[in-house]
């Protein structure tokens, strides 16, 4: 009996799974797994970074792709496996976890406006990925270069740059990556691919095997939209001009392409006749050029002279006595009674023509600015002028202490920052990392000089920089070691008690920043960008004045190698970062002042780990506004003025569309308003009434 009944229950088990295959379209608990957890939250990721687009069964928190079949999605099992998105309106960026899709292996995202940049985390198992005709800027990243099973790559009609480098080595059937702003060589595996196709972009063209053309002669070329015949072809075949299609075979010219030769004999006084007639005119020409040549070498020489001299690496900082010139005399002259006689100063320092030489450096031994033989005068023509001073490497080691720990201040993604302590005065020396030492001087100095020429109170002050032995270096006004981010403590949980700023000192620090970035866009001689606004390149001191940093540094990211990896969670939708894209950076950060949250938060939920599109909806109700407020700050007032017209203030930066966030200088005038309300409601001891 017993055994009947083991019998017939396992009969009736197989006969509900045969029934739950054929009969029931959806899901049963403890039947059939779920999509696996890892999943989700990548895809959870993805949908919020993307801007919570209108997408059938999609969400931000939760759900399940695989047994509610969301729109574009494809699994094996519990895994998704694709994911095809094409044309489906898409904006917003591409999400930082798109590593953890563990088993896709096909990314469509092409025909949408997404912006941002390709990140470095990528589904691993990659074979199909069509990001085309969206709006991506940046490079390829490296962890490209891990995709090892990546077939097929379209990236056409973007706005990505740099080069194919990443691609060299993987096993790609078909490559698309027309109109773009790629540049430099092609690597030659590249071009065996079957499939590829690179118009519309930059890449240089590989000179052809076996010919050295004369230099400014352009060379015979014989091009064809066919390959040309082998007699033609020297070895190896005939090289292709990169981004043309159909290619074109470029081969120099062979000997029966020249002219025949002059068959009648020339008597020997004409050929006489005719050299000294040649000779005479070359060395006329010869003449010629050489006064011109010379007249130009005489305008240009000093600061010839001078961009070498401080990429030398300079033996002994003992100044030698320069000559004196009509150049060299103002400044360092002072006349004793004899004509020609000179009261030099110190041999410790020299002054850069037209630069300053900050006080405190004056007295040191070491403080050596410049080499004299760098910016020695000369007669020939006025000298190179550079409104900032030039400090030795010496000079720094000295006075940073050789660069040490414990003169370490902080370290930024363009590099670490080193407190100068020199009695009277403080400098911050920013040791920009990276490549940054390849740069050629001359275009090193041109950067310096447009970030020296900014000048505002709220407005990091450079001070000079430091080119010697190769070096790199920023010198600013030391104002305080405390940043925005140390002063709020975003990595404090709101439960925990720490000493933070208080409301109307959050508003107040928010106008500040903003009267800066107004000046950097719309009052400077020509409009400056920041790109990399956040809390930690805010600096307070203990007055709660405030200075802006990194203003000017953006040319220097592509020589970093460590790129400022958190700047995903400040970058605006749009790929083209303009002024408007600071106007966002500034929403995030006032977004983080008033919620007291990094903008991106692992620790937290899925539903708020991003910042952004957690609280965007939250912004315009006033009940959840009152809560989603730092609790740091007490209990404000649900219907507090300044509250609000806070509130509204972030709404309008992090629009998703460029052209309706508003101008710096609408900001700052709001903040002021913003201001006066939260000190009239802090001094008459409550809210004002909205």
């Amino acid at each position: 009996m017993r055994g009947g009944r083991e019998h017939l229950g396992v009969a009736l088990w197989l006969a509900f799974c045969l029934l739950r295959l054929h009969a029931f379209p959806f899901p049963i608990p403890f039947v059939e797994p779920y999509t696996r957890q890892q999943d989700v939250d990548a895809i959870n990721d993805l949908y919020a970074a993307l801007g919570l687009p209108d997408l059938d069964g999609w969400t931000a928190l939760g759900g399940d792709p695989c047994k509610e079949a969301w729109q574009g999605v494809q699994c094996d099992g519990p895994k998704v496996t694709a994911i095809e998105l094409r044309g489906a309106g898409l904006g917003g960026k591409l999400s930082h976890t798109l590593g953890d899709f563990t088993a896709v292996t096909l990314l469509d995202l092409s025909d949408n406006k997404i912006g941002g940049v390709i990140p470095q985390s990528l589904p691993p198992a990659l074979t199909q990925l069509d990001l085309s005709s969206n709006s991506l800027g940046g490079e390829l990243p490296d962890s490209m270069a891990k995709l090892s099973s990546l077939s097929t790559l379209h990236v056409q009609n973007n706005q990505l740059s740099g080069t194919l480098d990443v691609l060299e080595d993987l096993p790609l059937k078909d490559l698309n990556v027309e109109n773009n702003q790629f540049s430099g060589p092609i690597p030659e595996k590249l071009l065996s691919i079957p499939k590829f196709l690179r118009d519309g972009n930059k890449f240089t063209i590989p000179p052809v095997p076996g010919f050295s053309p004369t230099p400014g002669t352009p060379p015979p070329l014989v091009s064809s939209t066919s390959p040309p015949s082998p007699e033609h072809v020297p070895a190896p075949p005939a090289a292709v001009i990169s981004g043309s299609h159909p290619p074109i075979y470029v081969i120099p010219a062979t000997p029966q392409d020249a002219p025949p030769r002059h068959k009648n004999k020339v008597s020997p006084a004409k050929a006489a006749g005719f050299s000294i007639l040649a000779a005479g005119s070359l060395s006329i020409t010869v003449v010629a050029i050489v006064f011109t040549v010379s007249k130009w070498r005489q305008k240009r020489s000093l600061r010839v002279r001078y961009l070498r001299g401080v990429e030398m690496s300079t033996q002994s900082w003992v100044r030698e006595p320069p000559t004196v010139s009509a150049v060299a005399k103002p400044e360092r002259e002072r006349h004793s009674g004899a004509e020609g006689k000179i009261d030099w100063p110190p041999k410790d320092y020299v002054k850069a023509p037209g630069s300053s030489i900050h006080p405190s450096f004056k007295n040191s031994s070491k403080d050596i600015i410049v080499p004299d033989k760098n910016v020695q005068g000369s007669s020939e023509g006025p000298t190179q002028q550079f409104p900032f001073t030039f400090f030795t490497v010496a000079s720094l080691q000295q006075h940073t202490n050789s660069f040490s720990d414990q003169n370490l201040i902080r370290e930024t993604c363009f590099g670490k920052i080193y407190l100068a302590d020199h009695p009277g005065s403080k400098f911050s020396v920013l040791k920009l990392g990276g490549d940054t030492a390849k740069m050629p001087a001359a275009e090193f100095l041109k950067i310096v000089q447009e970030i020296s020429e900014l000048r505002h109170p709220n407005v990091e002050e450079l001070v000079g920089c430091c080119v010697d032995h190769g070096q790199r270096l920023l010198v600013y006004k030391h104002l305080s070691d405390s940043t925005l981010n140390d002063m709020m403590q975003f990595e404090h949980r709101a439960s925990d008690p720490a000493e933070t700023l208080s409301w109307d000192a959050r508003i107040a620090v928010a106008l500040e920043a903003a009267t800066a970035l107004e000046y950097l866009h719309e009052e400077s001689h020509k409009q400056v960008v920041h790109r990399h606004f956040r809390p930690e390149h805010i600096l307070i001191d203990g007055e709660l004045r405030v200075s802006v940093s990194g203003i000017g540094l953006a040319p220097f990211v592509p020589q970093l190698s460590d790129y400022c990896g958190a700047t995903m969670s400040y970058e605006p939708p749009e790929a083209a970062w303009t002024a408007k894209g600071d106007v966002f950076s500034f929403g995030v950060v006032m977004l983080q002042l008033l919620t007291g949250r990094k903008p991106y938060d692992s620790s937290r939920a899925r539903g708020e780990r991003h910042l952004v599109p957690w609280a965007s909806p939250r912004l315009h109700d006033l009940a959840a506004l009152g809560k989603m407020a730092d609790p740091r700050l007490g209990a404000p007032p649900v219907r507090s003025l300044s509250l609000s017209r806070f509130a509204d203030i972030i709404g309008r930066c992090i629009q998703q569309e460029a052209e309706f966030r508003p101008a710096m200088s609408q900001v700052a005038q709001d903040l002021r308003r913003a201001l006066e309300d939260a000190r009239a409601e802090a001094g008459s001891g409550g809210a004002a009434q909205a």
